[in-house]
């Protein structure tokens, strides 16, 4: 159903373009048209961007490849370095154990690992957890709701800024920017735009305008970066099924760069308002080296909605 979105995305392998289609032809969503259409731009070379070019300051093993395994890069300050481009790891991708609550085949949940917390999922964000969130019954309705709906007011599907979870999980890239007293993130997936203060200021206590991103500040704790949001709006979708999140919530990140190549990040939702306890699931990425961002405005030439359900 995010037909217009997908035509773009540059990273996705053939596997998941397939089962995107799949996923589209079980929701009637789109014409034998725009299949065709999609796979032709599939395998048409992409039209030049940037000239070619090297990412500097990129550490390399003895025989001049990349050394991903290197220590993470430290600022002035000493803090760990998350600025550069990153790309959602191949074992983060939407896991779509999503059986009867969701579109697609049926796959194993990933195995957990003890005090690790399971990974995050595109479609379903509690897929690898046991018994999965942990909604309150009406917000397990809404959900269903969503599901039956075949996801058509997924912000995503309507050109809208996506929630945190799934920028967290998209295949298209981001890139972090990191400053003393600011971090910028930008999403090239619907040109998401976050802002997160580093300069002490608190969050805000006086009934905030909700906004789609809502209101971010960060601290250190060791080399780890906490992230704490609140103010985000009350229609929420943490996934692509439709896992609802509201204005009383609040999203607490956790980020930490492995080494130069490997970048996890551990969230945890707590909106006691729409689940009966917090829960807190893992991101990864990977670094993403010689390449950038492209232009992607998603209003541009749109036409996917036009085949939605009424």
């Amino acid at each position: 159903m995010l037909l217009a979105k997908w035509q773009n995305m540059r990273y996705l392998s053939a596997i998941w373009i397939v089962r995107l289609l799949m996923l589209m032809l079980m929701r009637r969503l789109i014409t034998i048209t725009s299949i065709s259409l999609l796979l032709v731009l599939k395998a048409t070379t992409a039209s030049a961007q940037w000239p070619a070019f090297s990412t500097p300051d990129v550490p390399r093993t003895a025989d001049g490849a990349p050394d991903f395994n290197a220590p993470a890069p430290r600022t002035p300050e000493g803090r760990p370095d998350f600025s550069g481009l990153w790309e959602l790891w191949a074992r983060s991708a939407a896991n779509p154990n999503r059986g009867a609550t969701g579109g697609g085949a049926d796959q194993p949940a990933s195995e957990p690992t003890p005090g690790v917390p399971p990974a995050a999922t595109f479609f379903d964000l509690g897929a690898n957890m046991e018994g999965g969130l942990p909604y309150q019954q009406w917000a397990r309705d809404l959900r269903d709701q969503r599901v039956a709906d075949d996801m058509k007011d997924n912000p995503d599907a309507n050109c809208l800024p996506m929630g945190h979870m799934q920028l967290h999980m998209h295949p298209q890239p981001r890139k972090i920017i990191q400053l003393p007293h600011l971090i910028v993130m930008i999403w090239e997936g619907n040109s998401g735009l976050r802002q997160i203060f580093m300069d002490g200021r608190p969050l805000p206590d006086n009934d905030p305008q909700p906004w789609w991103y809502g209101y971010s500040v960060g601290h250190w704790e060791g080399d780890t970066l906490v992230v704490e949001t609140i103010g985000l709006r009350d229609d929420g979708w943490l996934d692509v099924n439709g896992s609802p999140f509201t204005s009383k919530g609040k999203i607490t990140e956790r980020f930490t760069r492995v080494n130069y190549g490997h970048m996890v990040v551990d969230v945890t939702i707590d909106d006691p308002s729409v689940y009966t306890a917090p829960f807190t699931v893992r991101a990864e990425h990977g670094i993403m080296l010689d390449t950038d961002l492209i232009e992607f405005i998603c209003n541009e030439n749109e036409q996917s909605t036009e085949y939605f359900d009424p």
